[in-house]
């Protein structure tokens, strides 16, 4: 059997996702944001980095067991999928643009 594989998205929440783990005792102290590897082992667990837009789409289709992404990005994707639980960090900020009249 595999270990479980966890998909974290490259981007604003990496650091908060791995600090997130840590908090409940996994060991992540050799995945940095740096590096290449798309594919980690960590700790008993693996980690795939991949973009935000395909966290959801990995978990549907069993590329991985859970993901770590912005709620937003969950519900645009519209992938079927089971939200656990709200890990209470990240944010996105709405921002409407005009051109300056």
């Amino acid at each position: 059997m595999r270990a479980l594989r966890i998909a974290l998205a490259q981007g604003a929440l990496f650091d908060d996702a791995l600090t997130a783990l840590a908090a409940i005792g996994r060991d992540v102290s050799g995945v940095t944001r740096d590096a290449r590897r798309l594919l980690v082992r960590a700790d008993d667990f693996e980690i795939v980095r991949a973009r935000p837009s395909d966290i959801a789409t990995y978990v549907e289709r069993g590329a991985a067991d859970l993901g770590i992404v912005g709620k937003d990005v969950l519900e645009e994707t519209g992938a079927r999928v089971l939200e656990l639980v709200d890990l209470g960090f990240g944010g996105c900020r709405f921002v409407v643009a005009a051109p300056r009249a």
